[in-house]
């Protein structure tokens, strides 16, 4: 069993939410959904959620006061035993995006999986580009958040930090190494992670020139999805 933990405080991404778990080839799944928005309307997504069999995707409403590290580790200790992974509500997930990191974890690679290096489309510029070049396939320090992927059990030794604004991630990463876990990092297929023109409401905020700057040009597309798999 694979629970995907989508925490969001955007009702506009609702669609895109549900689209990147519906496209998984992954047949044991559940999602487990958290509004972290007080003026979100619960009502809407669990609307939504009732289109799949009972208790395969839930929706919480957590306060807006709630740090993202409260929101996973409240979802994840309601999540089944087995796989945990978290996607982002904005980005996009693959067919078999969750397949190639289950196998990945199921192999023995690691106790954590993810994707250093990765694709980026930068939607003001119509660009896919590549970042961080060089970490596919290999044990690395740190992978990008929207792509962790785990076992519950590491979850209970490892809690997420509940306190931080911004890196909630990377200081839980950084605390399941200094435990001695490993972090292997899978190729960038299946997985990008999207910049809209307006930057503001990301998490980070560098600039598009500074982003594009660390990053190399795969194409101009509109329509990247057929170069990504």
């Amino acid at each position: 069993m694979i629970t995907i933990i989508a925490c969001t405080m955007r009702t506009s991404f609702m669609d895109n939410v549900f689209a990147n778990y519906d496209r998984q080839l992954w047949k044991d799944k559940e999602m487990i959904i958290v509004l972290n928005k007080n003026n979100m309307d619960i009502k809407a997504w669990k609307e939504r959620a009732r289109k799949y069999p009972k208790g395969e995707v839930r929706v919480f409403k957590l306060p807006q006061k709630y740090k993202l590290g409260k929101c996973l580790n409240y979802a994840i200790a309601r999540a089944k035993e087995g796989i945990i992974t978290k996607f982002d509500d904005d980005d996009y997930y693959g067919p078999k995006y969750l397949r190639e990191s289950a196998r990945a974890l199921k192999r023995g690679k690691a106790k954590i999986i993810g994707k250093h290096t990765s694709y980026l489309y930068f939607e003001g510029k119509k660009a896919l580009m590549v970042f961080r070049r060089g970490g596919e396939w290999k044990y690395r320090r740190s992978v990008k958040g929207g792509t962790l992927l785990f076992r519950k059990s590491v979850w209970r030794k490892v809690k997420f930090p509940e306190n931080k604004k911004v890196g909630t991630d990377s200081s839980w990463t950084g605390r399941c190494r200094r435990r001695g876990y490993k972090i292997y990092s899978v190729s960038k297929k299946h997985y990008v992670c999207v910049r809209r023109k307006n930057t503001s409401s990301h998490t980070q905020k560098k600039s598009t020139r500074r982003y594009m700057s660390h990053c190399k040009l795969v194409r101009y597309t509109r329509k990247f999805r057929r170069y990504v798999s």
